[in-house]
């Protein structure tokens, strides 16, 4: 080192000699980046280096994005489990795989390859885990929640289900996923005409809707899935249509809707506008002074606000109901709470049919009590257009 010196060359580190090395490294990475050298082929995998870095990154950031995320108290409720495992079953169990269910051999040359979530899902906390699902990871195939800023509800439920899957047995995952339908009947594997003179959706189509809502239209696990058997046809399409084009927010709907031509969908909505209504099974019993509250409203309005009575459009009246207006009575309160909720907020979390300004009115104007009482009255209602 001293010779070094002793000849007169200057070895320290200046500003412009940084500068200029500075300079080098990124023309030296954008002259790479501009060869083509770099293999960005997916039968290659990560250097082990760059694999590293990246999940070390997103460890990091999923760590400080999910800061001040409110874990709610009722992930253990098996109505939000089991809706949470109807959308993993279609939009998660592919690529992740699932109790007694293979993933599919695609995920084998995937970079980087999706997670055993069996072993996963117990390394990161709940609020980190609602960060991953509603957000999705840059990267890598997990996409971001299909209407993330409006329906956080349907994040949460699969969160809940994810809880719940490590360690869960295959008999588990069929009762939470597919309800009543065998495995067969899902993702398209059996394609014959159902309905009478062979109208009414094809057998795939209406058993892959029926591991939640059933074929009768009446749901499972409680109010885990709202009633539709026996809402006007009207109604029932137009919802669909509305899922399938993004009209209505549900990121798990939407996927559902989207994929189904219109020739489909009209079909599904004959066949549960079709169905009886009933009560759904286990219904609990409403507050009497709650359901008292809700009628009044129901009934009159609320001419403080500007309410209107819900009736006029909704029943139960003599006169006869717009065919694109649901009938509520007898649907789930938890259901209807939910829906008002989506409607009343600022930047309209629910979307809907032709007719969704008039409700996005309607439940701007009403309170937390008002909805919660609505609720609790169409929900005593005996069930019925």
């Amino acid at each position: 080192m001293s010779g070094f010196l002793n000849r007169g060359v200057d070895i320290r580190v200046t500003p412009k000699r940084a500068g200029l090395a500075g300079i080098a490294v990124v023309a030296a990475g954008l002259a790479f980046g501009w060869s083509g050298l770099f293999n960005i082929s997916a039968s290659t995998k990560h250097w082990p280096v760059t694999d590293w870095f990246l999940h070390w990154v997103m460890i990091n950031s999923v760590e400080t994005w999910s800061i001040g995320v409110e874990v709610p108290d009722n992930l253990d409720d098996r109505a939000l489990i089991a809706r949470g495992a109807g959308h993993y079953a279609t939009g998660c169990a592919s690529c992740h795989g699932a109790p007694g269910r293979p993933r599919s051999p695609l995920t084998d040359v995937m970079s980087p390859p999706p997670p055993d979530l069996d072993a996963k899902v117990p390394t990161w906390e709940t609020a980190q885990l609602f960060t991953i699902v509603k957000h999705g990871v840059k990267f890598s195939g997990m996409p971001a929640w299909v209407s993330f800023d409006e329906r956080e509800d349907e994040v949460w439920s699969v969160v809940a289900f994810l809880k719940k899957l490590p360690g869960m047995t295959p008999d588990e995952y069929k009762a939470l996923a597919m309800g009543a339908e065998t495995d067969g009947a899902v993702g398209g594997l059996v394609a014959i005409a159902h309905g009478p003179q062979g109208r009414g959706p094809r057998e795939d189509v209406l058993a892959d809707c029926a591991r939640c809502h059933g074929r009768d239209g009446l749901g499972r696990d409680g109010d885990a899935f709202p009633v539709i058997a026996g809402q006007s046809e009207d109604y029932l399409f137009d919802a669909l249509s509305a899922y399938a084009v993004g009209k209505r927010h549900s990121g798990i709907m939407q996927p559902a809707a989207a994929r189904l031509p219109y020739s489909e969908l009209a079909a599904l909505a004959e066949h549960y506008a079709n169905q009886p209504a009933a009560r759904p099974k286990d219904a609990p019993t409403p507050d009497p002074a709650l359901v008292a509250a809700g009628e009044k409203i129901a009934r009159d309005g609320v001419r403080a606000t500007g309410t209107p009575a819900c009736q006029s459009c909704h029943g139960p009246s003599a006169s006869a109901r717009n065919p694109a207006y649901p009938s509520l009575n007898g649907q789930h309160a938890s259901y209807l709470e939910t829906q008002l909720h989506l409607w009343e907020k600022e930047h309209d979390s629910r979307g809907g049919g032709p007719f969704r300004e008039i409700m996005r009115k309607v439940a701007f104007r009403m309170t937390p009590e008002e909805i919660r009482a609505v609720a609790a009255y169409y929900a005593s209602l005996p069930p019925g257009k």
